[in-house]
């Protein structure tokens, strides 16, 4: 079981290197689903054996990689990390299955996509400073070309300035990391880079403040928290369907991810230092960008801000220094990842049926495409956090442990769950019903509109299956969860 999760991390890499050498389109895309089906049946084997009595971190691997500077190959999942692997490898199925019919340089995208699956499940897993890195940065690279050369009209500008924001977070995340491994290098006089020989140190007061924020931009840019969040709209309008399907659920996740695996437990003191900033920042986020969402006509915008909006309750539920809070924040990024992805598959299956993401151009689509109709009010339903579905589960404990310290914070934040509720059923409105603003051109062209195919309705049935199964039935996903809450904050 010991080499499980290398497999997991590095198949996709090897048929990345399979597709780019055969370069067969029909085998480009059959290889490329059946790798993400592998590797989703090993995660979930991972997740269905990981034991969340234990502490610390399981299905570990640690090999020498350059002694001379302490840095190893070092992987292994704890709850969440387990967690998000499963929910990151469920996403790729659907990413693969959802872009079978894709006909521009096949053979490119789906290779860049594998290489990307790598990065990202290499991200959760690393357990060593310097791999970690390796992966964060590994990403913005097949992610920099899905959305320059297959994304929409302006794809370059949002190309260009995702990755020079994201890389510029990424410059203060090394700075970081060398900070600690230099001080660790003074104090010990041994060089590493293993985050568990890190953990043993006790940093002072001024140290932890500065390095704190120096970890804290890098993820605030990948959250992205508001006021660095600008970057996030415009990628989501401009990229591919199945690339907005992974910025927004798995990409985004890296960010809060690194806040729990790395700045609570590293630099506790600092982490309670910066509360009121955290929190001010989160609430910023939750109701500015909600109503930023309900200002716009285009769909995917208004879906881009709306998963701005939700990652700060993910901050919000992390700071708040809480075991229900933090198990809540774990969870919403699993269940953000499933309903924003439905959320953008909808808009992407829209775009490809009409060619327009702007409401102006939409209306009464739910006579004429019902099984989409069906799809996108389930999707945004979980997204809203309706009872049943997995972000009903996830908010509720966000607020509950937040309201036991800071119940100001937690009732104003609590006014997103509202905005986000009229934010949907506007955009749904606008998109759905409405027929009778249509011209008679419009209802002509909507009669001949194809519904959902075979390969659109399993992506689908694979998120909305996920997201009720984990609303419904939350104990064992939170008890996995749990073991990395209570490792963070002591208990």
């Amino acid at each position: 079981m010991e080499g499980l999760l290398s497999l997991a991390i590095f198949l996709p890499l090897a048929g990345a290197v399979a597709v780019a050498i055969i370069r067969q389109e029909k085998f480009s895309k059959l290889l490329s689903l059946a790798i993400s089906v592998v590797v989703f049946l090993i995660t979930l084997y991972l997740f269905l054996n990981f034991d969340w009595n234990r502490s610390g971190f399981q299905f570990v691997s640690k090999y020498d990689w350059v002694p001379s500077l302490g840095i190893s190959y070092h992987v292994g999942l704890d709850g969440m990390a387990v967690s998000l692997l499963l929910m990151t490898a469920l996403i790729f199925v659907v990413a693969f299955l959802w872009s079978l019919k894709v006909e521009d340089r096949p053979n490119l995208y789906f290779a860049l996509f594998l290489a990307l699956e790598t990065a990202c499940l290499g991200v959760f897993s690393a357990l060593d400073f310097f791999l970690f890195y390796l992966f964060w940065e590994g990403m913005l690279i097949p992610m920099y070309f899905i959305i320059g050369l297959w994304g929409h009209d302006r794809k370059v500008y949002a190309a260009n300035k995702f990755f020079v924001y994201t890389f510029f977070g990424s410059i203060f995340l090394l700075l970081g990391i060398a900070s600690l491994v230099v001080y660790a290098y003074l104090m010990t006089g041994k060089l590493s880079f293993d985050y568990a020989f890190h953990l043993g140190f006790s940093y002072p007061m001024l140290f932890q403040l500065v390095v704190f924020l120096l970890f804290g931009l890098g993820f605030a840019v990948k959250v992205p928290m508001w006021p660095v969040h600008t970057w996030l709209p415009d990628a989501h309008v401009e990229a591919p369907t199945a690339g907005s399907v992974v910025l927004a659920a798995v990409l985004l996740k890296m960010g809060t991810f690194g806040f729990v695996r790395y700045s609570l437990p590293l630099f506790p003191e600092a982490s309670k230092y910066y509360i009121p900033l955290i929190f001010f920042l989160s609430l910023v986020a939750i109701i500015y960008t909600a109503m930023m969402a309900i200002a716009q006509t285009h769909i995917k915008r208004l879906i881009a801000y709306s998963s701005i909006s939700h990652m700060g309750v993910v901050t919000l539920g992390t700071f708040a220094f809480d075991l229900n809070a933090l198990n809540g924040a774990i969870y919403m990024m699993v269940a953000h990842g499933l309903s924003s992805a439905a959320l953008f598959m909808s808009a992407g299956f829209i775009y490809d049926r009409i060619h327009s993401y702007h409401m102006d151009d939409l209306g009464g689509l739910a006579r004429y495409v019902p099984k989409l109709a069906v799809m996108f009010m389930l999707s945004g339903l979980a997204g809203i956090g309706f009872p049943g579905l997995a972000g009903f589960v996830a908010e509720f404990l966000v607020f509950l442990g937040t309201y036991k310290n800071f119940p100001l914070w937690a009732f104003i934040a609590g006014s997103g769950v509202v905005l986000s509720a009229a934010y949907f059923l506007y955009m749904y409105k606008r998109v759905m019903f409405e027929e009778e603003t249509l011209s008679e051109y419009r209802l002509e062209k909507w009669r001949h509109l194809k519904d959902l195919e075979l390969h659109h309705m399993l992506s689908f049935i694979l998120i909305i299956v996920s997201a009720f199964l984990l609303g419904l039935y939350p104990y064992p996903f939170v008890k996995i969860m749990e073991q990395t809450s209570k490792y963070v904050l002591g208990g």
